[in-house]
């Protein structure tokens, strides 16, 4: 598998390479959720090692020093992710936290990760913005932004799921954050009081409110209309399937494969992913079976891809029907 020689032999991370916005906390996270989403188990499987090196690497960069960012996991020099790696690394550790082996030789303890998870959610409970529900790209309640709402919102349902102890109404404010961010014409819009909205965005609003429950509420079936109508956005069409008309191509393919897949109307989803299946076929490099982003690496790249292909096979909690 391509993205396992992607991965750092000494740190259990994922290499950046010359990627202009490396975030690697967040391109660990991503890295370790799509092993698992292809199948691999911490300790059972042929990869199952390169994923618990991985969860070591996120509980490594993990603050618990106490104090008010006690269980933020981040990384000082990354200047992008920041909140977003935060997320992303606790919901790797909501997912593979009900997968570890108890062999001897395994090199992550249930206890580890379940108290670093517990950690991870105590610091998104406490940087939810009081004001609005939102969360923002700092580890304070000090502002609010759609991606990084809908990120956190997916990292608690998934720690709730574990059995991790959630606070019920932050939940509840972030679920009406993404509500009351959607446009008329059913599209989201990156923050409330922002006209700005997107595919991208649209797709991962819609696919937090099908795992909130939200199934006959009229925003979200605005939402689903909104995609549909777009066609897709034109996956049906370009034969670039949206590489170069999208400035987060990757990110707006996860989330497309997300809320199509947990539509109740299958169709639209068998046939964007039979495009998605074709692109993906063209446009890997043979020699390396990776796919790249220059903005935020080739394992970045590769991760949300195999995230977007491994939909159907529901190996991951989060992407069981």
């Amino acid at each position: 598998m391509g993205l396992i020689r992607l991965q750092d032999e000494e740190d259990g991370s994922w290499l950046l390479g010359d990627a202009s916005s490396p975030p690697p906390v967040a391109v660990t996270a991503l890295s370790v959720l799509a092993l698992m989403s292809c199948g691999e188990i911490p300790g059972r499987t042929k990869h199952g090692k390169a994923v618990e090196r991985g969860v070591l690497y996120l509980l490594s960069r993990q603050n618990r020093r106490g104090g008010k960012h006690d269980g933020y996991i981040g990384f000082e020099a990354d200047r992008y992710s920041r909140m977003h790696g935060h997320g992303y690394a606790t919901l790797a550790l909501a997912e593979v936290f009900g997968m570890l082996s108890s062999q001897d030789d395994a090199l992550l303890t249930e206890k580890d990760v379940k108290d670093g998870l517990e950690r991870a959610v105590r610091l998104i409970e406490y940087s939810q913005d009081k004001e609005t529900g939102g969360w923002y790209y700092d580890p304070d309640p000090t502002g609010h932004e759609g991606s990084m709402t809908i990120c956190m919102v997916q990292a608690l349902r998934a720690a709730k799921n574990a059995g991790i102890q959630v606070d019920s109404k932050v939940i509840v404010r972030a679920v009406q954050y993404v509500k009351d961010s959607q446009k008329p014409d059913g599209s989201f819009r990156y923050k409330q009081g922002d006209e700005r909205s997107s595919v991208a965005l649209t797709a991962a609003a819609v696919a937090t409110l099908e795992a909130a429950g939200a199934w006959k509420e009229k925003v979200l079936l605005k939402g689903q209309a909104y995609l549909i109508d777009k066609d897709l956005h034109a996956g049906l069409r370009s034969p670039r399937f949206g590489i170069s008309s999208t400035r987060f191509p990757y990110y707006e393919r996860l989330y497309i494969a997300q809320s199509l897949f947990f539509a109740r109307d299958l169709g639209p989803y068998r046939r964007w992913y039979s495009k998605l299946v074709q692109e993906l076929k063209r446009s890997r490099d043979p020699e390396t079976a990776t796919w790249n982003s220059k903005r935020y690496s080739r394992a970045y790249a590769t991760a949300m891809n195999l995230l977007a292909l491994s939909m159907p096979q529901q190996y991951l909690p989060i992407h069981q029907r």
